[in-house]
């Protein structure tokens, strides 16, 4: 069986996701926040919806975090 490998989208989302609950945030409140849908925040959240650089830089901008901090954080496989 071949290890499963995972995006640097799925990687970035997790990372989104933590940082999102460790400043209890709900998903609804992002939603509002970036003018989409609860359901659109969900799939960015986990990764089946590919983050633009425009809206990985507004998530970014409500979690009060710099782009680079974020991208950083990843470890990539």
């Amino acid at each position: 069986m071949l290890p499963q490998t995972i995006s640097p989208t799925e990687l970035i989302a997790t990372k989104i996701r933590i940082l999102r609950r460790s400043r209890e945030y709900s998903q609804e409140y992002m939603a509002i926040m970036l003018h989409i849908s609860q359901n659109a925040y969900s799939r960015l959240e986990n990764g089946k919806t590919p983050l633009t650089l425009d809206r990985f830089y507004e998530v970014c901008q409500i979690l009060q975090i710099k782009p680079a901090e974020l991208l950083d954080m990843v470890e990539m496989p």
